[in-house]
């Protein structure tokens, strides 16, 4: 077997590497991470035939199915995904992410309609075959609740730093049994001397010396792994509202030798226990910075690109400088990587701190992003039990975008976004621009109509868009109907061939 400890970027697996190149290796990755290497993406040739998608465990159409490069409901229309992940303090014991389900209530009002559930391995096999059900049954009640207030659920099987006895007790995910044997088990920690924890993360040793034999299963624990997955699916497969799974957030390793492997792998594991699931597929953890993953096209079908997004030195420095240029690269290295493959795009993870400097302004420049590439995905976070003192419940973040009384914080706003398209999406721009100096905002969304697949529904928040915003609509037979309860535009076109709509909302 060979050991990589040090797995880094650009650096051909199995080269013994001397401290201070390692040094220097690891200060080159963090300015490439930093954005400061700005290659254009190049799109390769990589898209296949997609086999049928299976019906779910019960015998039931997937609620959601990937059609080319979009997801689809039951009726054919187009789903756009505007989520969340659930939750920052999940990561830590008691590893639930709410006590209420009461605290999903505030969510579809702000137009999110997924939640992206994270999922301990640590927290449900505490020892190696020993399985808290009551953790797994705790989970499935959640994703329920979710699905009853019309929340989409993702399943993540999260790590970050490994486990909580890794980076130098600043990890989550792993149980601690799952170590490497020749790794020494950090203390827990995860407190205010966590925050550089990606720093420990890349410079501690152990952990990647407990990538590698996780990946060459060593003791058995990769194959642990695929079965506790599999076990986890079969609870979630008969769940309304869950959709697909993520098999292992923010990974390290060798993208070609181990890391495509293990989804192969893990796809198989989950699909024998729900075969219409959606798989979230993204490269090794440094891709979310906006670096291209090397990762090859999966040979199974009905999946997603799902990799992450941060900008290092806006989180490093507290402040955004207000540039664009590294969101236009990544998100242009996201979407090549999509097109290329021939699915959709779902950002898994986007964000920042609510109190950094002009957090407001950099989180709409993504979600402006997201609606140039018609693109799905889930801000990172909302954490039911933030407050002042602990925040996120995690390494001292501060990243939930609501606060203990359920009031959006300076990291969110709700803003409008086509939900659901009976037909093909074509454009989706809102301009928001002139809030700050009392100007109206303006929202556009068209898409080529097909007329079999019913109604169009757009998200338009009552905040911004209050009654008497004015509503222009092309072609002038189209019929829309306002739903304020679900601050919803029903579109209806009476045409019964196919055509290009266009709907213009202004408010007064």
């Amino acid at each position: 077997m060979t050991v990589r400890p040090w797995i880094v970027p650009g650096v051909r697996p199995g080269v013994d590497v001397s401290a201070r190149a390692r040094w220097g290796l690891l200060v080159a990755w963090a300015v490439v991470v930093c954005g400061c290497h700005m290659t254009s993406p190049a799109p390769v040739a990589e898209r296949a035939a997609e086999p049928p998608v299976a019906a779910s465990a019960t015998g039931s159409a997937p609620l959601l199915r990937v059609e080319g490069r979009h997801f689809v409901d039951p009726d054919g229309r187009v789903v756009l995904l505007r989520g969340v992940n659930l939750a920052g303090d999940s990561k830590v014991p008691p590893f639930l992410p709410l006590d209420d389900p009461a605290a999903l209530d505030p969510l579809p009002a702000l137009g999110i309609n997924a939640v992206r559930l994270l999922f301990l391995w640590e927290a449900y096999e505490p020892e190696p075959g020993e399985y808290d059900e009551a953790y797994l049954g705790r989970m499935v009640a959640i994703a329920r609740a979710a699905w009853r207030r019309n929340l989409y659920v993702i399943v993540d099987f999260h790590q970050d730093g490994l486990s909580r006895w890794a980076s130098r007790g600043c990890g989550a995910g792993f149980p601690a049994w799952a170590l490497s044997p020749r790794a020494r088990r950090a203390e827990p920690d995860n407190g205010c001397g966590c925050k550089g924890w990606v720093f420990h993360l890349v410079t501690d040793r152990d952990v990647h010396r407990s990538f590698a034999d996780f990946y060459a299963d060593v003791q058995g624990v990769r194959t642990r792994y695929l079965a506790m997955i599999g076990r986890v699916a079969s609870a979630f497969a008969d769940c309304p509202g869950v959709v697909g799974y993520d098999p292992l957030n923010e990974p390290w390793g060798n993208e070609l030798e181990e890391l495509a492997p293990l989804q192969r792998d893990a796809a198989a594991a989950l699909r024998s226990r729900h075969p219409g699931a959606i798989l979230f597929i993204a490269g090794h953890g440094t891709t979310s910075c906006g670096i291209q993953t090397r990762l090859p096209r999966p040979g199974f079908g009905n999946f997603a690109y799902s990799p992450h997004y941060y900008l290092p030195h806006a989180v490093a420095m507290g402040a955004w400088d207000g540039v664009t240029r590294p969101l236009d690269h990544a998100f242009a290295t996201m979407q090549a990587k999509a097109d290329a493959w021939g699915v959709p795009l779902f950002v898994g993870e986007f964000g920042i701190g609510a109190e950094v400097r002009r957090s407001g302004d950099y989180v709409a420049a993504l979600y402006d992003r997201l609606d140039q590439a018609l693109a799905s995905g889930a801000q990172w976070n909302y954490t039911p039990r933030w407050n002042e003192h602990a925040r996120d419940g995690w390494n001292a973040e501060d990243y939930s975008i609501l606060d203990h009384r359920s009031r959006a914080r300076r990291n969110f706003q709700a803003r409008p976004y086509a939900q659901k398209v009976a037909g093909v999406p074509r454009e989706l721009k809102f301009q928001s621009a002139g809030l700050a100096r009392g100007e109206p905002p303006r929202f556009e969304c068209s898409w080529q109509h097909d007329p079999t697949r019913g109604a169009t529904e757009l998200y338009v928040p009552l905040a911004l868009f209050p009654s008497g915003s004015s509503l222009t609509l092309d072609p002038p037979d189209t019929t829309c109907t306002r739903d304020d309860a679900r601050q919803l535009l029903v579109i209806v076109i009476r045409a019964s061939r196919a055509t290009s709509v266009r709907v213009t909302l202004s408010a007064p």
